[in-house]
């Protein structure tokens, strides 16, 4: 079914579990020269299931990364314009730039 969010026609664990189907059928029966060309599609298909996994994670920790320096932009812009500028305004914002690497980095691994 395909929705708003993702407009793929066939979902990446779709694509795993046919390859998983076709490299298991290649061994279970005997299909002759056919059982080469089944199993040579049931690896191809894995290797795309992998490389379409990397390629979203990828996506998945920029969008977490813009997100984090949008953040940050933000806060600095709110703690900015907080008044006059001293050592406690910057030890704060250090401080609040700090807290937010951690709460976000745990996003990224």
């Amino acid at each position: 079914m395909r929705t708003e969010e993702d407009p793929s026609i066939i979902s990446k664990t779709t694509i795993l579990i046919l390859s998983g189907f076709l490299i298991g059928m290649s061994f279970a029966q005997p299909l002759g020269e056919l059982g080469y060309y089944v199993f040579n599609c049931g690896l191809t298909g894995l290797i795309a299931w992998m490389t379409f996994e990397l390629s979203g994670v990828r996506q998945d920790h920029q969008e977490i990364r813009r997100g984090q320096l949008l953040m940050e932009a933000r806060l600095m812009r709110h703690v900015g314009l907080s008044g006059t500028s001293s050592i406690v305004d910057a030890r704060e914002k250090d401080r609040l730039l700090d807290w937010l690497r951690r709460e976000t980095d745990g996003l990224l691994r």
